[in-house]
């Protein structure tokens, strides 16, 4: 038996689909919604989303305090886009999330905004600080620390979406490369390892980024949001 992974030009060409996808998702959305009367009823059609920017604006403002609304449109859009890339499977793709480069990219953008936040929240003075720690002298072992620890985390979140979505590929393919004895499981196998473990995938990688990034801004500015 032979297990071939799919190569990078397939994994590529399910990205092109997927954003082509999005682009006309949006473009049909914006032109509909323009023909929207505000004054009237909700159309039906509009509850599902209306309700997703809904949650993701309720949690992004729990956990950002008064700069939320900096915030939502961005893990809205990785949401929606991790989730069409990690389900792309059940619609004959290949997972561009399978491929490390595709994460890491996401990942370093993380990266780059909870440290950006860090230095707009805390001010340069404050964020320097913060790889100190509470104790100034044990600063010669904290800052190191500190600092091997925030570039820790594009690693981290990079091999721990590529990890769980390969490995889901690779127990999805053996399982279902013992052909007929195993047809009546291959839906099952479709729905955890295609589209719960993309869900779950995409929700741990939106939550991370917003538990880090959260932890870059000052507890004042949480608190007055919440008042």
């Amino acid at each position: 038996m032979t297990l071939l992974l799919p190569g990078v030009g397939d994994q590529m060409l399910s990205l092109l689909i997927i954003f082509a996808f999005l682009v006309i998702l949006l473009i049909v959305l914006g032109i509909k919604i323009k023909h929207v009367d505000p004054l009237g009823d909700v159309p039906k059609w509009m509850i599902p989303w209306i309700s997703i920017v809904e949650i993701i604006n309720n949690f992004t403002r729990t956990n950002m305090g008064k700069r939320w609304k900096h915030y939502a449109p961005y893990l809205l859009a990785l949401g929606i886009s991790l989730l069409c890339q990690n389900i792309s499977s059940v619609f004959g793709l290949t997972n561009p999330t399978s491929n490390m480069i595709t994460n890491a990219a996401l990942a370093i953008i993380t990266f780059f905004i909870v440290q950006i936040t860090g230095i707009k929240s805390q001010g340069i003075k404050g964020y320097l600080k913060s790889f100190i720690g509470p104790v100034p002298a044990l600063a010669i072992i904290m800052i190191p620390i500190n600092i091997i620890s925030e570039f820790a985390l594009p690693l981290s979140l990079t091999l721990r979406l590529t990890g769980n979505i390969v490995a889901g590929n690779v127990i999805s393919m053996l399982i279902k490369s013992f052909g007929w004895p195993i047809v009546w499981a291959i839906p099952i196998i479709n729905i955890y390892f295609d589209l719960m473990s993309g869900v779950i995938q995409t929700l741990v990688f939106v939550i991370l980024t917003t538990i880090f990034t959260s932890m870059k801004i000052d507890d004042s500015e949480k608190v007055e949001e919440q008042q």
